[in-house]
């Protein structure tokens, strides 16, 4: 006896019940082993969901007001963290990523195999981000005998004995090309951070921390050209200064290549070798030479 709105909503629910049932959301978020695999993963979820709210409500893709189940779903799901929150940009992307570049991917299968092209999603998930923003890419990579391949690997060396017993490591992820774009997007007009993210291939996020609080951050990431590579390198040139906030350019310590900053937090170094992008942000210069001699 309830309206449409909510019935609807109440059968967007019934569909997380069901691919649980089917799939085992649980065990599958346990093998997302990335920021970058697990909002994929996410994205997947939300958008079969999305896509079945929105088919119930409306009948058929042709008539479907996306704009409104996204706003109904997202106010029924998600909590109410103030204005101060919701009004920031990065944050509402974040936050709708999953039911809107998801429902994007959803469809796309939908279009192509209907239902069982979406259930198999769930046997070969995507594995990137990459897969979610661009379909094509998935479903040309995707087959009934072979999951979709991931993120190239990228490595960074382990930094433990260069920089010593009073260091722990805190952190080791892929962020992905979504992340990566949204990051770009405080510096750069939205297209523009997109354009800088696409072409991403692989990327390593490290952090090791002392109990002083000082970080000693890692972010090696892997582009599928050298132009790709170069784009990205501008778009992080431009966020750097106002990420970090006061920042000033210094000459490059000891003739290393790469540009170079001092802030308040100490020293980061931006460089290129070819179709890898390093950024490296250490608490003194010094530490930050020293360890060139053990990174890539």
């Amino acid at each position: 006896e309830s309206d449409p709105a909510t019935q609807a909503l109440l059968a967007h629910a019934y569909v997380h019940a069901l691919q649980d049932q089917h799939f085992d959301l649980q065990g599958m978020a346990v093998r997302a082993q990335t920021t970058d695999e697990w909002l994929a993963l996410q994205a997947l979820i939300e958008g079969d969901a999305t896509l079945t709210t929105a088919l119930y409500g409306d009948g058929n893709l042709a008539s479907v007001d996306w704009d409104r189940w996204m706003e109904l779903i997202v106010a029924a799901e998600h909590p109410d963290y103030g204005d101060a929150v919701h009004n920031q940009k990065g944050w509402s992307r974040l936050r709708d990523f999953a039911n809107s570049e998801g429902r994007r991917f959803v469809v796309s299968l939908f279009e192509r195999g209907g239902w069982e092209a979406v259930d198999a999603a769930y046997t070969a998930p995507p594995r990137s981000t990459e897969h979610i923003l661009h379909p094509t890419r998935y479903l040309e990579a995707a087959s009934p005998a072979l999951e979709p391949s991931g993120p190239s690997p990228v490595t960074v060396p382990t930094l433990g004995a260069m920089l010593g017993d009073s260091w722990e490591l805190l952190e080791e992820d892929t962020v992905g090309e979504f992340v990566i774009a949204l990051y770009l997007s405080q510096a750069l007009i939205e297209e523009r951070a997109k354009d800088a993210a696409d072409g991403w291939e692989g990327d390593t996020l490290v952090i090791w921390g002392r109990k002083d609080g000082a970080r000693f951050q890692v972010w090696r990431t892997l582009w599928s050209s050298t132009e790709d590579a170069h784009s990205f390198e501008r778009g992080l040139r431009l966020a750097i200064p106002q990420r970090h906030l006061p920042v000033r350019p210094i000459p490059p310590p000891r003739g290393r290549p790469g540009r170079w900053w001092e802030t308040e937090n100490g020293t980061i170094l931006l460089r290129r070798d070819g179709r890898y992008v390093i950024q490296v942000c250490a608490p003194d210069t010094n530490t930050l030479v020293n360890a060139l001699e053990v990174l890539p």
